[in-house]
């Protein structure tokens, strides 16, 4: 394995390949890993920095995969040659399985979409501080978890309700106050004749965000809850996708995700 340097380094890397075929000026550099309260000696560090991973990736030869960073007029750019880099490999993914759910092309898009939520390992570029590797950071996981929303809502598009379960109840362990997760968990539950789990899992939910937020859970759980109250039969039949997803969407545009080292479904 590559030992990429000292904290500020192996950000500056990181910035670099958030910016794949792009040049990097020093100026940009310094924002991203500073902000506006940068030493003095930022751009000497910078340059420190730049000559350590020259360094790094010279000396480890074929470990460094082709991957060379260059300097032009406009600033520093990472070539990566044809090294695999998991954050490109998440991002075709991803946007491959939303196109094929958009062509009606579900089995597909399911497979596509578990591939990529496979290669999840967790907060992007865990450890390094910078402005806009925390702005990255917020954006990519909302971007991955909007791409797990989809693809719970294909599984129950196919009918594999049962198979989906232990998927989402994992989901609204993590992350409670996603609401869709749990919408999707209580119609996913009503489709697998655990309609009084369903409830109950409202239930419980209710009451966390009451006690929590005090307030009370959203309108699309609200009409959900009120629906398996009744057992209206649509249920049954009702699409899950929800039309403001990915898959719905005639002019959706896929934007970069960011793939990140398993430990569960959801990293």
């Amino acid at each position: 394995m590559l030992e990429l340097g000292p904290p500020k380094q192996r950000a500056l890397l990181a910035v670099l390949l958030l910016r794949p075929g792009l040049e990097t000026g020093v100026d940009q550099l310094i924002e991203a890993l500073w902000g506006e309260d940068y030493p003095a000696y930022a751009k000497n560090l910078i340059q420190k920095s730049v000559s350590g991973l020259r360094g790094l990736l010279s000396t480890n030869g074929s470990d460094g995969g082709g991957v060379f960073l260059e300097w032009s007029s406009g600033g520093y750019r990472m070539d990566i040659g044809d090294s695999e880099v998991d954050l490109y490999d998440y991002e075709q993914l991803a946007a491959a399985g939303i196109a094929a759910a958009r062509k009606g092309e579900i089995l597909q898009a399911v497979g596509l979409l578990e591939k990529a939520r496979t290669m999840s390992t967790g907060p992007l570029v865990e450890g390094l501080e910078g402005p806009m590797l925390d702005r990255e950071r917020l954006y990519r996981q909302e971007r991955f978890l909007a791409d797990m929303e989809v693809r719970a809502e294909l599984e129950l598009e196919l009918g594999r309700h049962r198979n989906a379960v232990p998927y989402l109840y994992y989901a609204v362990d993590k992350y409670p106050l996603r609401e869709r997760f749990l919408w999707l968990l209580m119609l996913a539950l009503y489709r697998s004749d655990r309609g009084n789990e369903a409830l109950t899992v409202y239930a419980v939910q209710r009451a966390r965000v009451i006690q929590e937020l005090g307030v009370e859970p959203g309108s699309a759980l609200r009409a959900l809850h009120a629906r398996l109250l009744l057992q209206d039969p649509q249920l049954m039949v009702m699409s899950a996708l929800r039309q403001d997803s990915g898959a719905a969407e005639d002019d959706f545009v896929p934007t970069p995700r960011l793939p990140l080292a398993r430990r569960g479904p959801f990293g």
